[in-house]
C-alpha cells in the first residue's frame, strides 16, 4: 500500500471516528424522547372515566347550580382560566356547539380557576358567552376533579357519569364529536 493510500485510509478512519453519535448525542435525544411523551401527555383525552364529583357552586351572573340537576343532560365542564391563550381560542367554539346543541339535551359550564370576578366578567363578556361560568374561587372544583392543565374539558353523560376528558384546546368538531356521543348514550348508559 502507498503512502499516499495510507494517509487516505487514516484520513477516513479519523473522520468515521469524529462522524459517531457520542453520549451526549444520546442524552439529547433521550431528553427529547422524555419531553414528547410529557407533551402527548399533556394533549391527552382519556374515555371512560366514570363516577362524577357532585358540587354546588355559583356563577358569574349569581345563580346557585348543582350539577346533580344537569343529570339527563350531556356536561361540557371546561375549566379555563383568562390568562390561557387555548382557553380563549375554544370559547367561541363551545359557545357554537352550546347553540346547536342545548335543544338536544347539552350544557356547558365553564368553571374559572379561581380568579377574581372583575377579571372573569369582561372576559366573558367580550366573548359574548351566553353559557353559565362557574365560579370556583377556592379551587375546590379543580381539586375535586384533579385538574393539572387548562384548558380541560370533562364531559358527562345523561347519566351523570364522566365519559371522556381531554387536556388541550379544543376545536369546535372535536367538541361536537363529543357531544354527540354523549347524546347517542342512553340515560342508564354505563
Amino acid at each position: 500500500m502507498s503512502d499516499k493510500s495510507k494517509a487516505h485510509a487514516a484520513a477516513l478512519r479519523q473522520q468515521r471516528r469524529r462522524s459517531k453519535p457520542g453520549p451526549m448525542l444520546w442524552v439529547v435525544l433521550a431528553l427529547m424522547g422524555v419531553a414528547l411523551v410529557v407533551m402527548i401527555a399533556s394533549l391527552s383525552t382519556q374515555t371512560g372515566m366514570g363516577a362524577t364529583p357532585e358540587f354546588t357552586a355559583t356563577t358569574l351572573s349569581g345563580d346557585t347550580i348543582q350539577l346533580s340537576g344537569y343529570r339527563g343532560q350531556v356536561v361540557m365542564l371546561n375549566f379555563w382560566a383568562t390568562w390561557c391563550p387555548p382557553c380563549r381560542a375554544e370559547m367561541p367554539g363551545m359557545e357554537t356547539a352550546y347553540q346547536q346543541y342545548r335543544d338536544q339535551g347539552f350544557m356547558v359550564l365553564a368553571v374559572n380557576n379561581g380568579e377574581a370576578v372583575q377579571q372573569i366578567s369582561p372576559f366573558a363578556s367580550t366573548l359574548g358567552l351566553s353559557f353559565p361560568v362557574v365560579l370556583d374561587t377556592d379551587r375546590r372544583l379543580q381539586t375535586a376533579f384533579a385538574i393539572t392543565g387548562y384548558p380541560t374539558s370533562v364531559f358527562i353523560g345523561r347519566d351523570g357519569k364522566i365519559f371522556a376528558s381531554h387536556t388541550g384546546g379544543l376545536s369546535l368538531a372535536q367538541i361536537s364529536q363529543y357531544v354527540e356521543t354523549g347524546l347517542a348514550q342512553s340515560p342508564g348508559a354505563a
